[in-house]
């Protein structure tokens, strides 16, 4: 059924929800590991305000997929205002732009039945899969399934005996704003990470995931039996969700991370920082990309939020 030109959006009270949402006009959002856990950390804040159960949530370039249960729509769509707008304004803030990042209206669709919710769970963990970012869908840690089983998956676990003095006040400032239920922002998150060794740096960043972690991990494996049967299922199967178009490229999205590294090494800091170019300087980056990268046209217009149609 559709209103206009709109379809109305699907949901169904207390089932599984696969809930996604893009960005403006495809543009990429996410640059550095700060950008990933702000959203994080804001999702999983929010999503225990409107009570939310969360079983999934996977964040890519330039959108977001998440599995939520709840009984009331209204609770799913203030969530979903709430958690963009709190992001966009801090992401905003951060690098002195305006306007908006993601589209205002985000999809759902309710996943009733086992073979429903299965292919919604293998669809959602596989999308780094789909997009060659990683061999296996656990090896992605922006999808956070890896941190089903382990506490420090992508890092050496540190005993805090060992921690150096800064890891340790960095810990204990994660602690204390998830007492409160406060997210992190990105003069934290700078402020923790720029004293920290590479080893530590990687070994906070867990650290944040599971100290915030809004996953009801329990009820996920359920599904399956097992942690390792989840991954044998979700695997060995990509899904077949339709949910959301996804955009065929015949380029891996790891071409982005190559950008992220040129970027960095050019001398932005935070990369998100290169959207503030003008028009002009924007071409002259995207000419060096062409020539360092194997990156599409469309792939490098999106990472530097170009509008190659205007």
């Amino acid at each position: 059924m559709k209103v206009g030109k709109r379809r109305l959006r699907r949901f169904v009270a207390g089932e599984l929800n696969h809930v996604y949402q893009r960005t403006l006009k495809g543009f990429n959002i996410f640059y550095d590991r700060y950008d990933y856990l702000l959203y994080y950390t804001v999702f999983s804040v929010l999503s225990r305000c409107y009570g939310l159960t969360v079983l999934g949530l996977c964040l890519m370039e330039n959108h977001i997929h998440s599995l939520i249960q709840t009984e009331n729509k209204d609770s799913l769509s203030r969530f979903m205002d709430h958690c963009s707008s709190v992001f966009v304004r801090e992401y905003n803030f951060s690098i002195g732009r305006k306007g908006a990042l993601l589209q205002k209206r985000f999809g759902s669709a309710p996943k009733i039945g086992s073979k429903k919710m299965r292919t919604a769970i293998a669809y959602l963990f596989n999308n780094p899969v789909e997009k060659l970012l990683t061999d296996t869908a656990e090896c992605y840690r922006w999808n956070f399934l890896a941190y089903a089983q382990s506490s420090h998956p992508f890092s050496k676990d540190i005993p805090n005996r060992k921690m150096s003095r800064a890891l340790k006040r960095a810990v204990q400032e994660v602690d204390a704003a998830r007492a409160v239920n406060n997210h992190l922002k990105y003069n934290q998150l700078k402020r923790f990470f720029s004293r920290l060794s590479e080893d530590e740096v990687e070994c906070l960043t867990d650290y944040i995931i599971v100290k915030y972690s809004p996953f009801d991990y329990e009820h996920l494996i359920s599904h399956y039996g097992s942690y390792q049967n989840l991954l044998i299922a979700v695997n060995s199967n990509t899904g077949s969700e339709y949910d959301i178009k996804e955009e065929f490229n015949p380029f891996s999205d790891i071409a982005y991370d190559k950008m992220k590294r040129i970027l960095t090494e050019m001398g932005f800091s935070p990369v998100r920082s290169v959207i503030m170019l003008s028009s002009e300087e924007k071409f002259h980056v995207m000419k060096y990309l062409h020539a360092k990268t194997d990156a599409s046209s469309r792939q490098i217009a999106k990472f530097l939020h170009l509008n190659l149609n205007a």
